[in-house]
């Protein structure tokens, strides 16, 4: 009977057999993914907010309108995707 180096049985071990190389590439595949449109999820998740939040503090009367919204992820996705594209953030 086979013992590693703990004094188990190498055969009893939870990861025997298992297909842990597989699951590590596939969780590899999805983290290298989602770092490739890091600069994307960021025009959208931080400068499309701080955008909305500008015009609102410059244009009150458009607090309560849905354009602003529109014009941050419109200019916050453009600029991540440019990011994105170019493969520089600035």
């Amino acid at each position: 009977m086979a013992v590693d180096d703990f004094g188990q049985p190498a055969e009893g071990r939870a990861g025997a057999g298992s297909s842990a190389p597989a699951e590590a590439n596939l969780i590899g595949r999805l983290l290298m993914g989602t770092l490739q449109i890091l600069p994307f999820l960021f025009g959208i998740g931080f400068i499309a907010p701080l955008i909305v939040e500008g015009l609102k503090r410059a244009l009150p009367a458009a607090a309560h309108a849905s354009w602003p919204i529109l014009v941050g992820l419109a200019a916050g996705g453009s600029w991540g995707a440019v990011a994105n594209l170019r493969g520089r953030w600035l």
